[in-house]
């Protein structure tokens, strides 16, 4: 059984993620239907045409979705380091360890997983002294030595 310290952490991270992912978006066909749950706190994840049209705590417990991932504050902190250790960088590396449960039809998974992975790790920004994605830092084309 879970307490409180671990639900309140759990909802933390969700609140983080949620602030994040809401504004994610990717010229990519994929509609999708995730759970993606940090401790107790699942928040569902709607996806058409490549952007998230709808991000939030799910109220309803039989919410349906296509795929899920669930772990522990714990596991989604470690995840979301500026640059994880080894077996924490990944969603099929952390499955790998039992520290990460991917359910559901694995096909839509597997049919946008760069777009599902990218979306997963936007925690890694909103980490508080986390370094920008390459995409935001901004391009320096001047070539060295001149």
């Amino acid at each position: 059984m879970e307490t409180s310290k671990e639900q309140d952490a759990g909802a933390t991270l969700a609140a983080r993620f949620i602030a994040v992912a809401r504004d994610y978006a990717r010229p990519r066909r994929c509609n999708v239907e995730m759970l993606v749950r940090f401790d107790a706190t699942p928040v569902h994840v709607s996806v058409r045409e490549g952007r998230v049209v709808d991000a939030a705590v799910a109220a309803r417990p039989l919410d349906s979705w296509d795929f899920a991932f669930s772990a522990d504050a714990g596991t989604w902190r470690r995840f979301w380091e500026a640059v994880p250790a080894p077996g924490w960088h990944d969603i099929f590396a952390l499955s790998k360890r039992g520290a990460l449960r991917i359910d559901g039809n694995l096909q839509p998974l597997m049919a946008n997983l760069q777009f599902v992975k990218d979306m997963l790790a936007l925690g890694r920004e909103a980490a508080p002294g986390a370094h920008p994605s390459p995409e935001k830092q901004p391009r320096d084309d001047r070539r060295a030595g001149q």
